[in-house]
């Protein structure tokens, strides 16, 4: 058959056909005109092809194991394509879980001031890094590239402004990356030196909507600041955050941020749950 016939049966394109029959995957014979007649076991050998492909094999490894003269070769590809899915597989299902933690921010995040207030069991350490070169050694020492999914931007407002008088002052912030203990401990790395620790426990949190990371007017914190005073609490911890959006109007940029600090720490801490 012609190529193009080739190509309408399989639904393959035909210069995709010409580019394996130069591989050495297809063997047509060439007839005196320079044409190309393929033949039924061409197709098959194009099927068979496509289909190692859909099981993402590269055309190199699928070129050495049909030219090895070792039976099992193809068994190990397999095996250690599975092996690679299952890999895959363990991906998604984490971008997945984190996909759904965002939604909930974002969703936490349409409420802003004494509305956006609560009171949060956290189950594991929060480690943040604050600093320029800091910041720089962890993602270093924790392979940036890998923990991105996991890490968020964080702001940082001392316990003792939390703890303090809630009046019209701003104040500056340090803001820096986070993540959580538990994801450290799961690429089984040791926790970066210089992490500031917020503990688990029990914290009050707020959405808080920001033009300058730098600074904050402490008027912002009075939500969770008045929520702790009423019911008699103390911030055991400096605030943590977490990066929920971020949006423009005509006047700029908006950072919405959810803070939290710490009330009451766990006596057991929980690393295993997310």
């Amino acid at each position: 058959m012609k190529i193009n016939e080739l190509a309408k049966m399989t639904q393959i394109n035909a210069e995709t056909i010409r580019m394996y029959r130069k591989m050495g995957f297809l063997h047509p014979e060439q007839q005196g005109n320079g044409y190309y007649d393929y033949s039924i076991a061409d197709f098959s050998s194009l099927v068979y092809l496509r289909k190692m492909r859909e099981y993402g094999m590269s055309l190199t490894d699928i070129s050495n194991y049909e030219n090895s003269a070792q039976p099992y070769d193809l068994v190990q590809m397999l095996e250690d394509e599975e092996k690679t899915i299952r890999q895959q597989m363990e991906v998604l299902k984490e971008r997945q879980r984190f996909i759904r933690f965002e939604k909930r921010h974002v969703v936490e995040s349409i409420e802003t001031g004494e509305e956006s207030v609560q009171v949060m069991q956290s189950i594991d350490d929060k480690l943040d890094y604050y600093g320029e070169d800091v910041i720089m050694n962890a993602l270093q020492q924790l392979d940036a590239r890998s923990i991105y999914l996991t890490t968020t931007s964080c702001l940082r407002i001392d316990r003792e402004v939390l703890n303090g008088k809630i009046e019209d002052r701003e104040i500056r912030m340090e803001a820096g990356i986070g993540l959580y203990r538990f994801m450290i401990e799961r690429k089984h790395l040791s926790v970066p030196e210089h992490a500031v620790i917020v503990p688990n426990g029990i914290c009050i949190s707020q959405m808080v909507s920001l033009r300058n990371c730098a600074k904050i007017n402490i008027l912002q914190l009075a939500p969770m600041m008045a929520y702790a005073k009423k019911n008699h609490h103390t911030f055991l911890s400096d605030t943590t955050g977490y990066l929920a959006r971020i949006r423009h109007d005509e006047k700029g940029v908006i950072f919405d941020f959810r803070i939290r600090a710490c009330i009451e720490k766990n006596q057991i801490s929980d690393v295993s749950a997310a």
